[in-house]
């Protein structure tokens, strides 16, 4: 946390960098991934710009999601009438 950064599952930063030549990077920091990838497959990621006292930083996240097709709701309300309750 040198950074003033508190690492997080699938969260990161970008510092901007100090360059010290035109082939320097940019931006510079890390990415804690929360699962394993293997080479050849794509990390998506999702980046917000946000402004630190240390200056600007760039806040990074795995864009792991993905739909719910499954669905945890039901497909179809079953409406129970009043006098059907047994109480």
């Amino acid at each position: 946390m040198a950074n003033g950064h508190i690492a997080q599952m699938g969260k990161g930063v970008l510092f901007q960098n100090e360059k010290k030549h035109e082939k320097s990077p940019d931006w510079k920091g890390t990415l804690l991934l929360s699962e394993d990838y293997k080479a050849g497959q794509t990390l998506k990621i999702a980046g917000w710009t946000k402004q630190t006292p240390k200056g600007s930083l760039i806040s990074l996240s795995e864009d792991n999601w993905k739909p719910d097709n499954g669905g945890t709701y039901p497909k179809e309300v079953n409406r129970v009438q009043d006098g059907d309750v047994p109480f």
